[in-house]
């Protein structure tokens, strides 16, 4: 435990700081190709609503890391939980959930920003979740979203923190724990210290089918994305 921070769940009043956080951290140049070169005060505004709603889901957890004393949140984990797999969902069939994600994905693709490069972001969103369950196979899971920290607050160890919370949750729970990342993230590091694996990647081709070849030479972005799978197996109950 730092002597510095406070680790927590979020509340529904951190939303706004949790949205800035995370606004200040989509500023690679292929998240820019995805979200424009929204002024990061905007781009928290427009999501600030859906993080509160997440906070509340009881599919999601939010972790934060807090300053003490003024109780400041420097630094979020947003994860989908394991989840128990319901009646209704055993008898769910592949064609429904096929339209259900349909639906979803319609839904998510008309609530994005104006601003928003859509074509783009729900083709690499699709992309990630075959990568996923390529990989997962169905089997139970931690699923890192966002992971996050204030740009005045890094170097301090927040978001390693932040996921070893979850790492002796899903040991206790014997469940595996996923998340993905670019393929040239520094973080990488970080997950392999923490135990993650590579286990597969995904590569977005001729990106110049969802944006202008100039523009492209001009955020310093190749024609491929590629993002890579990570997974960290439980510790083993003695």
């Amino acid at each position: 435990m730092s002597s510095t921070h406070i680790l927590s769940n979020a509340l529904p009043s951190d939303a706004v700081a949790i949205a800035a956080i995370l606004a200040l951290s989509w500023k690679s140049p292929f998240s820019q190709l995805q979200f424009g070169s929204t002024d990061p005060h905007t781009l928290a505004a427009a999501i600030t609503p859906r993080i509160a709603q997440q906070i509340t889901d009881a599919s999601m957890l939010f972790h934060v890391a807090r300053r003490r004393g003024t109780q400041q949140v420097e630094s979020v984990a947003q994860w989908t939980v394991p989840s128990d797999v319901s009646d209704a969902a055993m008898v769910e069939s592949a064609r429904q959930r096929e339209e259900r994600q349909e639906f979803e994905d319609e839904v998510y693709y008309n609530s994005l920003p104006e601003y928003c490069n859509n074509p783009l972001i729900m083709a690499f969103t699709v992309g990630l979740r075959s990568l996923r369950e390529r990989v997962l196979c169905e089997r139970k899971h931690f699923l890192l979203e966002n992971i996050a920290t204030h740009p005045d607050h890094r170097g301090q160890g927040l978001a390693a923190q932040l996921i070893e919370r979850v790492l002796s949750q899903a040991d206790k729970q014997q469940v595996l724990v996923y998340l993905d990342t670019a393929s040239d993230n520094s973080a990488a590091h970080l997950y392999k210290r923490l135990g993650f694996e590579e286990q597969g990647c995904h590569t977005i081709r001729n990106l110049s089918r969802f944006v202008e070849e100039a523009e492209l030479e001009r955020m310093g972005v190749g024609n491929d994305h590629t993002h890579v799978a990570f997974v960290r197996y439980p510790t083993t109950k003695a």
